[in-house]
């Protein structure tokens, strides 16, 4: 049974460089794109669905129902093995070829190989776009914009725990049905001379309609920071692709651990927020309202899964844990880096310095002059 992706020339294992979009052969050299490999695995035997060409499309029919836990097959666990972290629990999947150094959310090393059981195959995926050698030029380049950044933060030692994983999200349909009310205020001041007349007009405001979101994204792991995900979006879905597990080998993948059920609140809060958002842009012509009320309803969610490319760093600084997130189609990087104490304080010197100096060059001119 095939537990890799064999190069056709001299049956090494390939591995997707993101930088090119092509697998590669570290051993003779040779590159494919993905499309361009057409033999079948044994991970797709049973379903050859998986080895049709994706759709040119990106749009997805909001008619489609959500996986069931039923409908999504497991892979071959043949084909990929699973890490757990002994420190943390985290539970990642890769492809037998690459090995685990770190664990992508604790940075801890402590990583055992188990069996593969865990339900696992999403619908659609979007590829890496940058390899681990840009990913680590936009990090120190997002990095220089920290004036307190520790100098360890940015060390080569540290930046070899930088992971590119493929996190699972579900991709949201939901429809909202508008229906807000309030009072439009409109204030106009007239200045004639010494008098001003001030005129304010009141408007009885209603709006409704339907509004269809698409592909609102939440991840679907509970140790992934949802404030993190959300600060590296948007993805651009031009690139999302049916799931092929050619773009896997040289990255890790996790499973998801929250179903779409278990969202339902989030992705309706997400929702409103759109709406206040659509309500606000339709009134933004009044100086401003008052007496909102909002009866919009909402319909059931459907969901897709997904895996969305992002490259992550754990780092403990003074015992406590940061993790950064950059969108690996993107480039956009998120997370608060530590603080130097010790650089704190040479600015805050280099300030107090100054200001005594300024404040010198003052008392001496109040005292009639300036002696340096």
């Amino acid at each position: 049974m095939a537990d890799t992706i064999k190069c056709p020339n001299c049956t090494a294992n390939l591995v997707f460089d993101a930088d090119t979009q092509k697998l590669v052969c570290d051993f003779c050299g040779a590159s494919f794109l993905p499309d361009e490999l057409t033999f079948i695995p044994e991970e797709t035997k049973d379903h050859p669905e998986e080895m049709k060409k994706p759709e040119e499309t990106s749009e997805v029919s909001s008619e489609k129902a959500a996986p069931s836990e039923e409908e999504a097959p497991e892979i071959s666990t043949d084909d990929y093995s699973q890490f757990v972290c002994n420190a943390c629990g985290a539970a990642v999947i890769t492809d037998k070829t690459t090995s685990a150094s770190f664990c992508a959310f604790c940075g801890s090393p402590a990583l055992i190989g188990q069996r593969l059981t865990n339900e696992f195959r999403p619908k659609y995926i979007i590829p890496f776009a940058y390899g681990r050698e840009k990913a680590i030029q936009k990090f120190f380049s997002w990095c220089k914009g920290g004036r307190y950044t520790p100098i360890s933060f940015v060390s080569d030692k540290n930046i070899e725990k930088l992971t590119g994983l493929y996190v699972p999200f579900w991709l949201f349909d939901i429809d909202g049905h508008m229906d807000f009310s309030g009072t439009g205020i409109d204030v106009n001041v007239v200045s004639t001379g010494s008098k001003t007349v001030t005129t304010t007009k009141y408007y009885d405001v209603k709006r409704k309609g339907t509004h269809h979101w698409q592909r609102i994204p939440l991840d679907a792991e509970t140790k992934i920071d949802d404030k993190l995900m959300e600060a590296i979006e948007p993805f651009n879905y031009k690139g999302l692709r049916n799931y092929d597990f050619k773009y896997i080998p040289g990255f890790f993948a996790d499973t998801y651990d929250l179903k779409p059920k278990d969202l339902d609140q989030r992705i309706r809060d997400r929702a409103k927020a759109y709406m206040k958002e659509e309500f606000k842009l339709s009134t933004k012509n009044y100086d401003r309202m008052s007496d909102v009320k909002d009866n919009s309803t909402y319909g059931e969610p459907k969901a897709e899964l997904a895996l969305l490319p992002v490259w992550f760093l754990s780092y403990k600084y003074l015992g406590k844990k940061y993790q950064f997130a950059m969108n690996g189609q993107s480039g956009e990087v998120a997370g608060t880096p530590p603080i130097s104490m010790v650089k704190r304080f040479i600015l805050f010197s280099v300030l107090l310095a100054v200001l005594a100096v300024i404040t010198k060059i003052i008392v001496g001119l109040m005292l009639g002059g300036y002696v340096g």
